[in-house]
This record gives C-alpha cells, structure tokens and sequence, in this order.
C-alpha cells in the first residue's frame, strides 16, 4: 500500500515538473514552430485577415505572453494593410445607396444577419467577421478596425499591449472627429491626451510607444487648434471657445504632473495674457509647440 502511495506521488510530481519545465521555456519546438507557421502565413500573397484571424485563436495558448503579443499584433498590422482593401469595396454608389437605406448606428452582427439585400448581408457580414467595424462620415459608409475586438486577447498578452488596445478600443468605440468637427468633448480630448502619455511614460520600453506618440501628437492638436468646423477660437470674433476655456482651467487644476499638463497651463497663461483671443501671439505659440511634439 505504502509503495502505490509513493509511486502515485512519483507520477503527480513528475507531471507537475513536466507541465512547469514546458510552461517556462525548456522545450521550445512547439512553440517555435506555431511561430515559424505565423510568419510563413503573414508572408502569403493571398492572405486574409480571417486567416490570420483563426490562426492567432487557434494558437494562442501555445505560446508565451511575449509570443502571443507579436501574434496579436501580427493580426493588427494585416488589419491595417487590408483596411485600404476592405474600403474600397465600399466606394460604389449604388452599395452607399443600399446602405443608407438600411444603416442603423450601433448594429451588431446579428443584426446585419437580417437586412434582406443579400449584397449587404454578405459584404457586412464579412466586414464584421474580419474584425472590422461600419462608420459613416460625409454621408459616406466605410470600414475602420474594431478595436474591442482585442479584449478576447487580453488574458494571453502582456500589461502594455494590453493598455495599448485599450486606447484604441476608445478611439474606435468613441471617434474624435468626423467631417471635420470634433464629436467629442474639450475635456474628453483633455483626458484621453493624459492617458496616451501616461502610456508613454509607463511603457517606455513597449513596441507600441511610436503608435500613441503618434495618437497624442495628435490630440495636441485638437488641444491647441481644435478641428476645422470645431475651432478652439471663434472664426470671427477670434474668442476662445468658452466650454474649451472652462474644461482647460478645471484640467491644469487637476493635473499638476507630465508635459501635457504643463503645455495646457502655459499656453493659458499665454491666452490669459492675450484676453483669451486669438492673436499673433497666441498662434505663434500654439504653431511652436504643436511641431515640439
């Protein structure tokens, strides 16, 4: 009896030691070939987001956090280079036609399952199953990545990357600007700008740091100029936007930390000093420090 125990043990123990040996990294060829497939299928002339799709879901779990990042990440940049693609099959008059007669915002997959032009039903369809989203700017529909998308990957990724899809997941879910207007608040353009440099500073080391050095360079510019049909001054009285005005004071009040909250106090001080207008000076300063960043 005493020697089935000890050998029941023997086997628990070994399996254990085999499971933690394999976890960290000591027998590596599997994991190096889901990697070396990953690239071979990136490398394919006739690749699709939907294949690249279902190899991250079906590998995931056979590869470390810091794999699974690059698969992860391997799916976002084949969105983005089929993104183009993905448009231009929206550009036909007649499909827009179509879609402006059946378009609701917000409609979920299982909604467009529904709408009875098959055309739509199929193009839509796949647009959502490849990870894509429909927008509509200018009377005109088109696709943008869906950003929530990435949650699914949040337990398998690292920390950065998973903050990264978070940011973005706020500009798909939330799009600061259409038509050349913002849709989206003074202070919301505030306190997305102090979360990417929060990024910044707290991920430095990140393979994502350059995307949202990008994102915040430019909310800076909504910050100092605000948008064509959205301006931070008045086009003709040359006055600050007085929401802007209030949301700016309540921010540089609240944030005493990093360059973006010392950029808003001085460029307050600047625009207290000019009576909150639109002066050569205040454009001389706004023009500086936009290209500073």
């Amino acid at each position: 009896m005493r020697k089935n125990i000890t050998f029941i043990i023997s086997i628990i123990i070994g399996f254990a030691l085999a499971f933690f040996i394999s976890h960290n990294g000591l027998f590596p060829k599997k994991e190096e070939k889901v990697m070396a497939e990953f690239l071979s299928l990136l490398a394919k002339e006739d690749l699709t987001v939907a294949a690249v799709m279902a190899y991250v879901d079906q590998h995931l779990d056979e590869v470390r956090p810091e794999n699974a990042g690059k698969l992860v990440l391997g799916l976002e940049w084949v969105q983005q280079e089929k993104l183009p693609d993905w448009q231009r099959l929206y550009e036909d008059s007649a499909l827009q036609a179509k879609m402006a007669r059946v378009y609701q915002r917000n409609w979920a997959l299982e909604d467009f399952k529904t709408v009875e032009d098959e055309e739509i039903r199929h193009l839509v369809v796949e647009t959502m199953n490849n990870g894509y989203k429909i927008e509509t700017a200018e009377g005109q529909f088109f696709p943008v990545i869906d950003y929530t998308f990435y949650q699914k990957y949040f337990e398998a990724i690292s920390a950065d990357l998973t903050a990264y899809f978070e940011l973005m997941a706020v500009e798909s879910e939330g799009t600061p600007v259409k038509d050349g207007a913002l849709m989206i608040g003074w202070e919301e353009i505030l306190r997305r700008a102090k979360r990417q440099e929060q990024f910044i500073d707290g991920y430095g080391g990140s393979t994502q740091v350059e995307p949202v050095r990008a994102l915040l360079k430019r909310y800076v510019t909504f910050a100092l100029f605000g948008c064509n049909n959205t301006p931070l001054f008045d086009y003709t009285t040359k006055e600050m936007d007085p929401e802007a005005k209030m949301a700016y004071n309540i921010f540089v009040a609240q944030e005493t930390e990093g360059n973006f909250a010392a950029l808003i106090k001085e460029y307050l001080h600047v625009l207290a000093a000019n009576d909150y207008c639109l002066t050569a000076e205040v454009d001389a300063y706004r023009q500086t420090a936009a290209a500073a960043w």
